[in-house]
């Protein structure tokens, strides 16, 4: 009777709370290496597409609320209402942008970059006006 309450005994404290969640972190934290590994990898051989910081924005004030999209078959930037999808705006070589690659968002500030990571122009929303370009 003795050894089967030592056994439980052993047995329980071998697997105590603060050895689960210590696994159970190491579990997490091997998988979130794991997704960062497989996104930096490099694209499989054959495929001409970068991987791109985003291809979307949601951005809104007290007048606006714009989806902003890089339409990935005419590399320009697409404006979208977004309470109903349909289309204000679209800005392309014609507009002084480059072929779009990525578009990102701080405050009032689009950040466009262009298929040259080293390309970006800079528009001032919402009036899509550009206020400064970066070419080095």
């Amino acid at each position: 009777m003795e050894t089967q309450a030592a056994l439980w005994h052993r047995s329980h404290a071998t697997w105590s709370r603060s050895h689960l969640l210590r696994g159970l972190g190491l579990v997490l934290l091997a998988a979130l290496l794991a997704c960062l590994v497989w996104s930096w990898s490099a694209a499989p051989a054959g495929t001409t597409e970068t991987r791109s910081i985003s291809q979307l924005v949601h951005w809104q004030d007290a007048g606006h609320d714009w989806l902003l999209v890089v339409d990935p078959a005419t590399r320009e930037l697409v404006v979208y209402d977004a309470n109903n999808g349909r289309p204000l705006e679209r800005l392309g070589a014609d507009d002084g942008l480059p072929d779009v690659q990525s578009i990102a968002q701080r405050g009032s500030l689009l950040f466009v970059t262009g298929r040259q990571p080293e390309q970006v122009h800079l528009l001032k929303l919402p009036q899509l006006q550009e206020v400064a370009f970066n070419a080095r």
